[in-house]
């Protein structure tokens, strides 16, 4: 009786490994998107603080007034290495979710049965 509830088990398990491998790959490329969007949405706030400091940097030039513009060049240097680190942290994510879609597409191909044709 313990084998047959065993092997009922195990069959069970067999069956439901493919669905829950696809709804694993799921949720990671759909968690892996949502990095992606983060990451370029925390690019577009630094490039407009970037923006921004190189404008203030440019009026304290116009000015005449040095100690203004080396704080602002100290600023542009700090968003400028955040933004570096932040296309780092992108690529990464990007090589993830290619990944993952790469791992999504073989898990499809090895579930799906080869016809009989």
């Amino acid at each position: 009786m313990k084998k047959i509830i065993t092997l009922a088990c195990i069959g069970a398990l067999a069956v439901t490994h493919p669905a829950f491998a696809q709804t694993q790959n799921e949720e990671n490329v759909k968690a892996d998107t949502q990095a992606l969007d983060k990451d370029n949405k925390a690019l577009e706030k630094d490039h407009d603080t970037l923006a921004r400091d190189r404008a203030a940097k440019a009026a304290d030039k116009v000015n005449d007034e040095n100690g203004k513009q080396a704080v602002d060049s100290v600023k542009i240097g700090a968003v400028g290495t955040a933004i570096g680190e932040k296309n780092l942290e992108k690529d990464a994510d990007e090589k993830i979710l290619a990944h993952d879609k790469a791992k999504m597409k073989k898990d499809d191909a090895s579930a799906t049965p080869p016809s009989d044709n």
